[in-house]
């Protein structure tokens, strides 16, 4: 992995989580937030953590802002700074800007300023537990973009004790499978709530045999992986 470096603008709940992932990752991660508090919390957790206002471009400039291989704006609930705080990080060379919105005329308003890197935690959130819901054997689901995913699904019965190349879901369904996670015991385990654990496989074989309560690990289109899970 190359080691990128990464500002994120706007310590909230999501932005704590993000930048100590970043950092555990090996990034080298600037934090910004105006409240000096927050950014008490967070200093052990990343490279540099800055008490700052992002409107203020000067301020940005001086932790050396343009230099970074991406800007995430992290803001929640001021709309206001983070326009602002995209025109300064524009002006200031910054070339990767990802913003987070909240609602559609923000996307839109973040997206006549050229920002077109946008996300919105609480939207992808909804979206994959509401998948999880609506599919029967659906473990859990991660958007990579909008067109996008990763899912967790029990083998489905029509699958249990055929071979990934009989199953041949690239052809029939154009995805992928990624791994699996089979459920084991752990023998050496003292305590039985412990005793169950998943296995991951690694990159399965064609030769691979499903089984029963097998967890696989799917890759493909939102469409396509529907029509999968609806079938």
């Amino acid at each position: 992995m190359q080691r990128k470096k990464i500002a994120v603008i706007g310590i909230g709940s999501f932005g704590k989580l993000f930048v100590r992932y970043l950092f555990e990752d090996g990034h080298e991660v600037i934090a910004i937030d105006k409240d000096p508090i927050v950014i008490d919390s967070i200093k052990d957790f990343v490279t540099v953590a800055v008490t700052l206002d992002a409107t203020d471009e000067h301020a940005l400039r001086s932790q050396g802002i343009g230099d970074v291989d991406y800007a995430v704006i992290a803001l929640a609930d001021d709309f206001e700074t983070s326009i602002i705080c995209a025109d300064s990080l524009k002006k200031s060379g910054v070339s990767l800007i990802y913003a987070r919105y909240q609602t559609d005329l923000q996307k839109k308003v973040l997206e006549l300023l050229g920002i077109h890197d946008l996300f919105n935690p609480e939207e992808r959130a909804a979206k994959s537990m509401a998948e999880t819901f609506s599919f029967a054997g659906m473990r859990s689901s991660f958007l990579l973009s909008d067109e996008y995913s990763v899912v967790e699904v029990t083998v489905p019965k029509r699958y249990i004790n055929k071979t990934i190349a009989d199953a041949d879901l690239r052809h029939k369904y154009n995805i992928n499978v990624i791994t699996i996670k089979r459920p084991t015991t752990n023998k050496d385990s003292k305590r039985t709530s412990d005793s169950k654990i998943e296995k991951i496989l690694g990159i399965p074989h064609g030769n691979t045999v499903l089984r029963e309560d097998d967890i696989v690990v799917l890759f493909g289109s939102q469409t396509d992986l529907t029509k999968f899970l609806e079938t």
